[in-house]
């Protein structure tokens, strides 16, 4: 079972050297480029600006002691 498509593997073999992978969001790996911006490997293997926003938890949905 693959976590990625064959054309996100293709692209993430051809990346330059300098590019690294950081995460993942809903399957789809984040780059970081040596500039420090993040791109999404989408799906049908095409980079896209990632805009990475995390999702606070609300203290009412923490669990109890």
């Amino acid at each position: 079972m693959n976590l990625l498509t064959a054309r996100q593997i293709e692209r993430l073999a051809e990346l330059p050297d300098d590019h690294r992978v950081v995460g993942a969001r809903k399957g789809s790996p984040i780059v970081e480029r040596p500039d420090g911006r993040l791109l999404c490997v989408q799906p049908n293997g095409r980079l896209a600006a990632a805009a990475l926003v995390q999702k606070a938890q609300s203290y009412l949905d923490m669990e109890r002691c």
